[in-house]
Formats: C-alpha cells, sequence, structure tokens
C-alpha cells in the first residue's frame, strides 16, 4: 500500500552486482522508515508528485458524495475491491473508499480489516489533500469531516 514522504534526501550513484545504478535515498512519513529506490523505477514503485491543488474541489466532491451501500456485498468482493481502491494510489480512488467507508461507519461497526484500511486511506488521502493545499494536518481533516458530514476514523482495535 501507498506512503507519504517525507522527502527525497540523496541521490547516490552505487555499484549494485557489478553495475552502476543511481539511487534516491527517500524518508517515509510517520514511520521513519528509510528506502533506497533505484532512479529508473520510480514510477514503477508509485513514487508520484503531490496532487494538483486544482483537483482537491474533485477529490472534496468525490468523498461527499459517497454513501453506504443498500445492500452490502460479500466480504471477499469488498475486500478486493477496497485493496484495489486503496493500492490505486489515485486520490480520487481513495477519495471513493474513505466516503463509503466513512458512510459505513456511521450506519454500523466496521470489521477490524474495515477498520485498518479505513484508516490507511485515510492517512494517504488526508495527507495528500494537507500537502496539496499546503494546510496542517488537522485543520484538513476538519474540513474532510465537514464536507463529507464522515468521522475520522479511530485506531482499530
Amino acid at each position: 500500500f501507498g506512503a507519504l514522504l517525507d522527502g527525497i534526501h540523496t541521490r547516490v550513484n552505487m555499484e549494485v552486482e557489478g553495475q552502476d545504478v543511481d539511487l534516491m535515498r527517500i524518508a517515509l512519513s510517520g514511520s521513519g522508515d528509510t528506502v533506497w529506490i533505484p532512479v529508473n523505477r520510480l514510477v514503477d514503485q508509485g513514487v508520484r508528485p503531490v496532487m494538483d491543488p486544482s483537483l482537491i474541489d474533485r477529490v472534496m466532491d468525490t468523498l461527499s458524495s459517497q454513501s453506504a451501500p443498500p445492500q452490502r456485498k460479500q466480504w471477499n468482493q469488498r475486500q478486493r475491491r477496497y485493496a484495489q481502491l486503496l493500492m490505486s494510489n489515485q486520490p480520487v480512488m481513495l477519495a471513493q473508499l474513505v466516503g463509503e467507508l466513512g458512510a459505513v461507519d456511521a450506519d454500523k461497526a466496521l470489521s477490524f480489516t474495515e477498520k485498518r484500511m479505513y484508516r490507511q486511506a485515510w492517512d494517504l488521502l488526508l495527507g495528500e489533500l494537507a500537502a496539496s493545499a499546503g494546510v496542517p494536518l488537522e485543520d484538513m481533516a476538519a474540513q474532510v469531516c465537514e464536507r463529507a458530514e464522515i468521522r475520522a476514523p479511530q485506531a482499530a482495535a
């Protein structure tokens, strides 16, 4: 699944198995983890710029237009769909997931796995929106909750 980046700290050229490889050292937000990714594989690994601020309204509209489905599908079908949305690395698709799970959460308790996916999608989407708008996470969380009429996910117990 995705992660927000704290920043690209180093770009170096190293010899790996007898070949020169251009690498980027990237710090992941929140975890303190660092990864090294070959420069020519950044796109393959899902590294992309923060979304353009002009997309914020579209993402917020997507969030607020989601509702709890009247008839929920079998868990394995929901899990597959949720995983696809989460792994898409696309803000509009993350907004679909956050909006739907937020609406379901308002009506009934989410399963442990749904709570975990909701939290993951929330964190990714919120970080993306806040970075794109240039506002603190807390301010963006308040905007998302108000506009989509959902509450922030609780940590999975």
